[in-house]
């Protein structure tokens, strides 16, 4: 579906009267192109093996930024920090469900607008426009996540850019889901020697399609291309660590090493499902937001869906051979007698923690559950920006600092700055390493802030993660020069830098928090992201 967002019209109209009159600069179109789970050791790494020429291409002609990264590696809110620069304790959108942007913020699509573009954007995943990321945008295409770059959607969006079907100067973001779990293999990639795994196999797809797109585009095309967040691929959980800690605490059993290989399976057999038991809970939490209560009939129709329900349990615990397999089971079928019992009373607070539960399950470890680098770690490409020639920057900057950057980079008129973020703009010209203290943090894609709520700093190589409301949960400090993997934990042994990257983190946090916040959504848009998260497998 298409929405033309109408906030900002009367400004975009008049920035554009202006351009036509000959009053602004002649500017580049923008092609932004953002790739879901897309980790920066996939387009940087060494010992890659996907096969990526175009990418490749585009980073020997362009400026990178190899170490950019992410404060939340859940998609919602890590493109609310592209788009306004700011953190998400500023703009609201902390999760998958349940706020919306704050619409005080000016977002990327409305400077562009004011500048005379037009804007547009090509997306998918959790990226609603119920969310509020459409401001600023005329065109905000929203497509199902099953539409991927082989198929007719692909074809339709090169094929309009050949025939110059947006109209100069334009400014167009094309977001990307096919990395994403359960990953879309192109056919004629689908063979090892695109790559040793199906993440690498989707990417070298991808990276063909790209080439493709990029020709389209026309050489005088500005490009960007970056990530959202990075994923979990074969990284080791530690034990002593925060997310047992909570899994544990919230009572998910943690996967054994050698279940990880079918976690791919399980998740396509759950993603075919309609009846899940975390439908019935969100389903419930919605109904009852405001305080209110369900009544007779409604429960009973909620709770004639939970034998649809049971039904899927039983196929997927069906895969998990002896003793393991049964308590397992045992242990599911504890909970959906829980929840049922939930919904008879309707009580919503057992309804909201078990859609936390469900979202750090077995079935959705692969980002948002940490602030480790491999989920937080993305690349940054920048190719054909006038007066910007081929360089590198290895400083650590932030997704929020894109929005500043392009602002220096393309001259655009901008009202009073009120982002978090700095340009890394004389970075990427001369190399410099200006380090700036890196804020993250994890929800595990769910509102409950307080049942699992990990916060982390990133400065001068070092790396501290900790839980703000649990004080009994372990402490992470991790040395980055000498760890970068992140596997030895050095809290114990360094009681002084874990205080100061505390204190740092709170400091930063409080001064982001206390300028705003996001709005809550509407009956009507809730339960419209409730099913589309259900379709995408959160739910």
């Amino acid at each position: 579906m298409y929405t033309t967002p109408a906030a900002g019209d009367g400004r975009r109209r008049r920035s554009r009267e202006a351009a036509e009159g000959g009053e602004l600069p002649d500017r580049p179109n923008v092609l932004m192109i953002v790739v879901d789970c897309l980790r920066a050791d996939r387009v940087f790494g060494a010992n890659r093996s996907c096969r990526t020429p175009n990418v490749d291409a585009l980073v020997a002609r362009g400026a990178v930024a190899p170490n950019m990264f992410v404060e939340n590696s859940i998609t919602s809110p890590a493109f609310a920090s592209l788009f306004t620069g700011c953190s998400s304790l500023r703009h609201g959108v902390t999760s998958l469900l349940g706020v919306q942007l704050n619409p005080d913020l000016t977002t990327l699509a409305d400077l562009f607008a004011a500048n005379g573009y037009r804007t547009h954007a090509e997306v998918t995943g959790p990226l609603m426009p119920q969310i509020g990321l459409s401001q600023g945008f005329d065109e905000y295409h929203y497509r199902d996540q099953r539409e991927c770059f082989f198929c007719g959607w692909g074809e339709s969006l090169i094929a309009r850019l050949k025939r110059k079907g947006f109209a100069a100067p334009w400014f167009l973001l094309v977001h990307f889901w096919e990395l994403h779990e359960p990953r879309q293999v192109a056919p004629e990639f689908a063979g090892g020697e695109w790559g040793a795994t199906t993440y690498d196999r989707s990417w070298s797809g991808l990276d063909s399609y790209l080439g493709r797109l990029l020709n389209a585009a026309g050489p005088d095309t500005a490009v960007i291309l970056t990530g959202d967040h990075g994923e979990r691929l074969t990284e080791r959980i530690e034990p002593a660590s925060l997310l047992p800690y909570f899994m544990h605490k919230l009572r998910i059993p943690m996967l054994q090493k050698e279940e990880d290989t079918r976690v791919g399976e399980d998740v396509e057999l759950m993603n075919r499902q309609s009846g899940r038991l975390h439908d019935v809970a969100v389903d419930l939490a919605q109904q009852t937001a405001g305080g209110g209560r369900l009544g007779v009939a409604k429960r009973l129709a909620v709770l004639l869906r939970l034998g649809r329900v049971a039904l899927t349990r039983m196929r997927t615990q069906k895969r998990r051979p002896g003793w393991r397999g049964l308590t397992e089971w045992l242990r599911l079928k504890w909970d959906d007698m829980h929840v049922a019992w939930a919904v008879a009373r309707g009580d919503s607070r057992d309804a909201q923690l078990h859609l936390l539960r469900t979202t750090l399950s077995q079935f959705h470890l692969q980002h948002g559950f940490h602030v480790y680098d491999y989920l937080a770690r993305v690349p940054f490409i920048v190719a054909g920006l006038p007066g910007l020639a081929a360089g590198r920057t290895d400083a650590a900057v932030r997704n929020l600092d894109v929005l500043p950057t392009l602002v220096e980079a393309l001259g655009l008129a901008t009202p009073t700055p009120d982002w978090h973020g700095v340009s890394f703009w004389p970075q990427l010209h001369d190399g410099g390493a200006a380090e700036r203290p890196l804020y993250m943090e994890a929800r595990g894609g769910a509102q409950a802030t307080h049942a699992f709520y990990v916060r982390g700093v990133r400065r001068d190589g070092w790396k501290l993660a900790y839980a703000p409301h649990d004080s009994r949960a372990p402490a992470e400090l991790y040395d980055l020069r000498a760890d970068p993997a992140e596997t030895r934990n050095l809290f114990a042994a360094n009681p002084e830098t874990a205080a100061a990257l505390r204190a740092e983190c709170e400091a930063l946090a409080a001064a982001w928090s206390a300028a705003g916040d996001g709005a809550a959504m509407s009956a009507a848009d809730r339960a419209a992201m409730v099913e589309k998260l259900k379709s995408l497998g959160y739910m």
